[in-house]
């Protein structure tokens, strides 16, 4: 049965939340290579399509991603991600056959409220996942570059998205967004921030 399109708005300016998970909950990451390999692939992805990028973490088995897009459709965004990191992998350890269960999840951020929010639930997931005690222990995590005022990574958009969390100087909304994650870090249940919209 063929699958059922997927409804996206093509505006500029929109932010998603993107959810990529193993077939099967099977791990996608066996080795720290693997985890750079994806990183330079959202980078050379952000270079061809110039998304920008707010946070990300990728665990053993599942990534998130938080990307806001300019003129382009996030699914083509994420098919050339998946496809070649896909590819790499399955050369690399000599497999066939799907790496991601389905294709993704990706939900429209459409509420000011929620892009922090959103960000916050991405950096605390290798918390909650018991991976690490603090987020910014968490190196294939984006909160490291947040934590260490590493603005200038080459991957993150750290100053674009402290922006939208309201007025001041970067320096000043880093703190603001670090304090923001170790209050909701306190709250041991998902948070209930997902107003958004939901893909399909």
């Amino acid at each position: 049965m063929p699958r059922k399109l997927r409804q996206e708005i093509n505006s500029p300016g929109a932010l998603y939340h993107v959810v990529c998970r193993g077939v099967n909950e099977k791990n996608i990451f066996r080795y720290p290579r693997d985890y750079r390999k994806l990183l330079k692939i959202i980078k050379r992805a952000k270079e061809k399509y110039r998304f920008r990028l707010y946070s990300y973490s990728l665990m053993p088995n599942h990534f998130h991603l938080q990307i806001r897009v300019e003129n382009i459709f996030i699914s083509k965004i994420m098919h050339y991600i998946n496809t070649c990191y896909a590819s790499y992998f399955n050369w690399k350890y000599n497999r066939s056959g799907h790496l991601f269960q389905d294709r993704y999840y990706a939900s429209l951020i459409d509420t000011e409220f929620y892009f922090w929010a959103v960000s916050a639930y991405i950096d605390l997931n290798p918390v909650r996942a018991k991976i690490v005690k603090n987020p910014e222990d968490y190196q294939w995590g984006s909160f490291k570059f947040y934590y260490q005022r590493d603005y200038n990574n080459g991957l993150v958009d750290c100053v674009e998205f402290l922006k939208l969390g309201g007025e001041g100087s970067a320096e000043d909304l880093c703190q603001d967004y670090l304090e923001f994650v170790k209050s909701e870090s306190k709250n041991p249940k998902r948070p209930k921030f997902v107003k958004s919209e939901k893909l399909t």
